[in-house]
């Protein structure tokens, strides 16, 4: 289920809502369905440190490529 981000044209509030199907998003703070919504920036890693936590690579077995890992490695 996607999870969209919304802003209500009433109150201002800003807010994320996971949404099924034909469901009318809610501003959760004044309650109106007057609210507009937002593009969302996906999540990506970064190579760079930051304060934001950032998912590690996963360790690799053997060389990298996609056959190690799943038996022996071409290059042992």
């Amino acid at each position: 289920m996607p999870l969209y981000e919304y802003r209500c044209r009433s109150c201002d509030a800003e807010f994320e809502l996971l949404i099924r199907g034909q469901e009318t998003p809610i501003c959760p703070t004044c309650r109106t369905s007057d609210v507009e919504k937002h593009l969302s920036v996906p999540a990506a890693h970064s190579a760079s440190r930051s304060s934001l936590p950032v998912c590690e690579p996963a360790p690799s077995a053997g060389c990298g490529l996609p056959q190690c890992g799943a038996g022996r490695c071409q290059f042992e």
